[in-house]
C-alpha cells in the first residue's frame, strides 16, 4: 500500500511539474491553465482522503485520487454549465458593410459559435448592418470581396480569441442580429455552433439558402420569391438543425417539395396535409407545385420539423 500511495505522489508530482514548465514556456492555453490553477486546491483534499482511508481501505490512494477526480469534474462542470448559459454584454461590436447595389449576386456566408441570431431583410439596397453583444472574449471579423463576373462574397464569423480553452470568467452567450439588402440577389450560407436562429428572410431575392444550427432551433421563413438562378427541380439548399426544432415558413404563393430527413427520431412531421402530398422517400410537395410559378426545392434535417404556411 506504501508503494502505491508513493507511486500515486510521483506521478501528482511529474504532472505538476509537466503543468509548471509548460506554463513557463507559453504552450499552454490560457483557458486550460486558468482550469488548472483552480483545481489546485483539490491537492488539500486528495492529502485528507489519502490520510482518512490508508487504513480502511485497499488501494486507498486509487480510491482518494478517483474521489478528487470526480469532485473536480463535477465543479467544472458546474461552473462551466453555469457561464455558458448566461448572455455576456462586454463586447459590444456594431457591424457596418457597404456593397454594390448594382451586384448580380451576394454570397452571404455567416458562422457563430454560442450566438442566438436573427437574420432580417434591411431597409437599404447598399449596406449590410448589424450589431453583435457578446463576451470580450469573441469578436466579429467581417470580410468582403468583389468578383470580376458582377458578384461579390461577404463573410461574417465569430471567432474566440482565446482558442477552444477559453477563461471561465470569458464563457458565456452572445447575440447577434444582422439586416441584408432586398433587392440584390442572394446566396446565403449559415452555421451556428450553438443558440437558436433565426432566419426571417421575407423580402429577400433569396436564390439558395443552407442553414445549419448544430445545438438550438431554427426558424426560416421563406420570402415570395422565385430564384432567377436555378431550375425549378434544382435543390435549392439544406435547412438543418439536428439538435433542435426546425420551423419554416413558406408563402402561400409558394409552392415547395420539401424533402425530409427526420434522424430517425420517430417523430411525425407537423405539416398541414390539405396543402401537401406525402410521397414515397418521406417527401412532402405542394398539391399545385405543377402549375405553380414559384416552385421550391429544399431538403429538411431535424428530429422535429414543423412546416407553417406564412401571409
Amino acid at each position: 500500500m506504501r508503494r502505491q500511495t508513493e507511486l500515486m505522489w510521483g506521478v501528482i508530482a511529474v504532472a505538476l511539474a509537466a503543468w509548471w514548465g509548460a506554463r513557463t514556456m507559453g504552450v499552454l492555453p490560457v483557458g486550460l491553465d486558468d482550469f488548472i490553477q483552480r483545481a489546485l486546491p483539490a491537492l488539500l483534499i486528495l492529502i485528507g482522503l489519502t490520510y482518512l482511508l490508508r487504513r480502511r481501505l485497499p488501494l486507498s490512494g486509487g480510491v482518494a485520487l478517483a474521489l478528487t477526480a470526480f469532485l473536480v469534474a463535477g465543479a467544472g462542470y458546474v461552473a462551466f454549465s453555469t457561464r455558458a448559459s448566461q448572455m455576456r454584454t462586454e463586447n459590444q461590436q456594431t457591424i457596418s458593410q457597404a456593397v454594390n447595389p448594382e451586384l448580380t449576386l451576394l454570397r452571404l456566408r455567416v458562422g457563430t459559435l454560442a450566438t442566438d441570431v436573427e437574420l432580417l431583410a434591411g431597409m437599404t439596397s447598399e449596406i449590410v448592418t448589424g450589431q453583435f453583444i457578446g463576451s470580450g472574449d469573441n469578436l466579429i471579423s467581417v470580410n468582403y470581396q468583389e468578383a470580376g463576373d458582377g458578384s461579390a462574397t461577404l463573410t461574417i464569423f465569430e471567432n474566440r480569441m482565446s482558442g477552444d480553452f477559453p477563461l471561465l470568467e470569458m464563457i458565456g452567450r452572445g447575440t447577434v442580429r444582422l439586416e441584408l439588402p432586398t433587392v440584390i440577389p442572394m446566396d446565403i450560407e449559415f452555421l451556428s455552433d450553438q443558440g437558436s436562429v433565426v432566419l426571417n428572410l421575407g423580402g429577400l431575392a433569396l436564390e439558395r439558402l443552407n442553414a445549419t444550427a448544430q445545438n438550438g432551433d431554427l426558424v426560416v421563413t421563406l420570402p415570395d420569391h422565385n430564384p432567377i438562378y436555378s431550375q425549378p427541380d434544382d435543390l435549392l439548399g439544406t435547412l438543418a438543425a439536428p439538435g433542435g426544432e426546425l420551423v419554416l415558413f413558406v408563402p402561400g404563393d409558394v409552392a415547395a417539395r420539401l424533402e425530409l430527413n427526420r434522424m430517425n427520431s420517430g417523430i411525425a412531421p407537423q405539416i398541414d396535409a390539405a396543402k401537401y402530398d406525402e410521397l414515397a422517400g418521406d417527401i412532402w410537395q405542394d398539391k399545385f407545385i405543377v402549375v405553380s410559378e414559384n416552385p421550391i426545392r429544399y431538403a429538411l434535417t431535424s428530429g422535429q420539423i414543423r412546416v407553417e404556411t406564412s401571409g
